[in-house]
């Protein structure tokens, strides 16, 4: 692997300064964020600040205590936990996500509120986010183009990270083992962060390292390749910010490094072996100026730069995404009840260069795409009823004009001691094809197969529209509170991008060749059922989700659960500051992957389980098992042409401390 070029043990040395600075006597509660358990602030269903019981869009919350108990390294571990969210490995050894039964490339992962860099120029790896200073995620199913424009055809991630305040630090440290496919001679995983916050004359500085390295593991010691390759992550992230005049201003530099490396095949009659590499740098700049509840400007700079593939046919891929996002939000009095709306302009740019190192074929050639977006939104409340309206009109420098619209209610009422919460609502959304979607050319003949992009896609298009319900009552003399909540959804999609075999150019060109094309049309329905149960101690909560896909032919949309189960059991001890969870995931009836002729596994459950417990208020220590019973793919499924719906996962074992001072 190579070495990382940004100055890492630097970073490190200079926040060893700051956390010297950091434990001067400064109380405790002079950083402590105030949060109430009962309640939280959600921002992403109406871009404005709305309690989540008054909030008139459906917002599924995870907040920093789960966070912190369910993963101290990615975003890939705790979005396993969330209802309705499926969490697919790629290709490319990283994790993808999907809402109602739309893949990554339809899904927009936001980080407060502005998009990231995927690393195919498509879907975002959850793998390359860090949990590091998260104070929450945010999940709105459903179409969301109205606020959040393309890609935000199956739903919305934001990623709210905690601000920084006053004078602490703390130190992080989890070892992990996996217990029955380690990799011989290298059998452990390690996690190290370290995060302090300065005040600066009048500047609140913030300063946070991350490490993770993970061997791998390998199910059959004997093959040559490796099930799980080995992965080394490095995230550093500075940021300053004050107010000046009653406006806050704001910088933020974040730095990320990886490695992977994974043995595949051996090359007939020569000792060199075939490994899948990637090796990644990104650099992100953000700078936001506002006057909180009056207006903000966003700004956003991130580039991506990535060598990857198998080692004889590497690739190196350069993307930028640049984004301005300027917000205006205002109210209105209509007679007795208030508008409050929020307005907005954005504007957007892509770039995608891409070339074979090899070869030196340049497979995409610099391309780019540019983007101005304005939204308006008005929420119109009156005693217990809300009406939310809203409009985005987008130009876009190669599919011209395109607009989204919105429509929805909610009313609530209580009925002898039940709270009753009802919601429905129809909108459009649209998504423009991506740069790698139109110009990829992926090679692989050597290996018998092509992908290659289509620059005469067009725009893709859905109506989607939703009913739900939601219930919350106490049960009678006792301490326990049971929430449900109902939700049916169903989508038409127009223009559906999906990856077709092209027979002709593969019979000319012997070899497997696929080709991005627009389906006429696409189905997606299905309905989400939630149950919570909770006292003071104990939290039990499950949700199910079916979902039908179809497309023009009746042929269902590749890699779907028809049925997904998550389910969570939570407890709370009384006389200790300790919490022990358990919880699962079951899918069942996977649609398999087109070009498989053969399925040997469908449905799966994967079981992990955490404890945690806090010493004193500035040590927590915690301990768990992911995957508890083993469950995952053959390892031979591939080779054979078999698809296998488990995921590519082992029992991992691990055990973490946390100390802030």
């Amino acid at each position: 692997m190579r070495a990382s070029t940004f100055p890492f043990p630097f970073a490190c040395t200079l926040m060893m300064g700051m956390v010297s600075t950091a434990v001067e006597g400064v109380p405790t509660e002079e950083v402590v964020e105030a949060i109430d358990e009962t309640e939280h602030m959600v921002v992403t269903g109406t871009r404005l600040p709305t309690l989540l019981s008054h909030s008139p869009v459906k917002v599924d919350v995870i907040d920093e205590e789960a966070i912190t108990r369910l993963s101290k390294g990615t975003l890939r571990q705790v979005l396993e936990v969330m209802p309705g969210v499926v969490v697919r490995r790629s290709q490319k050894d990283g994790y993808n996500v999907q809402l109602h039964g739309f893949n990554g490339d339809h899904v927009l992962v936001l980080v407060n509120g502005q998009p990231i860099v995927s690393p195919t120029g498509s879907s975002v790896d959850l793998d390359q986010i860090s949990v590091a200073n998260i104070r929450q995620i945010e999940i709105v199913r459903g179409a969301a183009s109205v606020l959040y424009g393309s890609s935000a055809m199956g739903g919305v991630i934001n990623i709210i990270t905690a601000q920084p305040r006053g004078n602490r630090a703390s130190l992080d440290y989890e070892l992990g083992h996996y217990t029955d496919d380690a990799i011989d001679g290298d059998t452990l995983t390690h996690t190290a962060r370290l995060s302090a916050t300065k005040q600066l004359k009048g500047w609140q500085g913030s300063l946070s390292a991350q490490h993770i390295a993970n061997p791998g593991f390998d199910y059959d010691a004997s093959s040559i390749a490796q099930d799980g390759g080995a992965v080394d992550k490095n995230f550093v992230k500075l940021a300053l910010s004050s107010q000046l005049d009653r406006t806050d201003i704001s910088y933020a530099l974040q730095w990320f490094d990886e490695s992977k490396h994974r043995p595949q095949s051996a090359i007939p009659g020569q000792t060199s072996i075939i490994s899948y590499q990637s090796d990644v740098q990104q650099w992100q700049h953000d700078i936001s100026i506002k006057q909180p509840g009056v207006w903000q400007v966003n700004t956003r700079y991130l580039a991506h730069d990535e060598t990857s593939g198998n080692t004889n046919g590497l690739r190196n891929t350069d993307i930028a995404l640049g984004e301005i996002d300027a917000q205006y939000p205002f109210t209105a009095q209509l007679g007795e009840a208030r508008i409050d709306w929020v307005s907005g302009v954005v504007l957007h740019a892509d770039t995608l260069d891409q070339q074979n190192i090899d070869t030196g074929v340049v497979e995409v050639d610099d391309v780019n795409r540019q983007s101005i977006e304005t939204y308006l939104q008005g929420q119109w409340q009156h005693n217990n009823t809300q009406l939310l309206a809203g409009v985005r009109v987008q130009n876009d420098s190669d599919f011209d004009w395109h607009t989204a619209a919105k429509l929805s209610a909610t009313g609530s009422l209580n009925y002898n001691g039940i709270s009753v919460h009802l919601r429905g609502g129809v909108g459009s959304s649209y998504r423009v094809p991506n740069l790698k979607e139109r110009y990829y050319v992926f090679d692989h003949s050597n290996l018998g197969y092509m992908v290659l992009g289509n620059p005469d896609l067009q725009p893709e298009t859905a109506l989607s529209s939703h009913i739900g319900a939601a219930f919350e009552w106490p049960i009678s003399h006792s301490e326990w509170t049971i929430k449900t909540d109902v939700e049916l959804h169903y989508t038409e999609a127009s223009d559906f991008i999906i990856t077709l075999r092209d027979d002709e150019a593969s019979t000319d060109a012997g070899l497997d060749i696929s080709v991005y094309n627009n389906l006429d049309e696409a189905r997606l329905y299905g309905t989400d059922v939630s149950v919570a149960l909770q006292n003071d101690n104990w939290k039990w909560q499950t949700n199910y989700s079916y979902l039908h896909t179809e497309d023009q032919d009746g042929e269902r949309l590749p890699e779907r659960p028809t049925h997904l189960i998550k389910t969570a059991l939570t407890y709370r001890f009384t006389h200790s500051d300790t919490s022990i969870q358990l919880y699962a995931v079951h899918e069942n009836d996977v649609s398999p992957t087109a070009g498989y002729t053969q399925t040997s596994h469908d449905a799966y459950t994967t079981i992990n389980t955490v404890l945690q417990h806090e010493l004193d208020t500035d040590i927590t220590v915690r301990a768990g098992v992911e995957n508890l019973t083993n469950e995952h793919r053959a390892p031979d499924a591939v080779s054979a042409g078999v698809f296998d719906a488990r995921p590519t996962s082992s029992r991992r074992v691990y055990l973490s401390a946390s100390y802030t001072f």
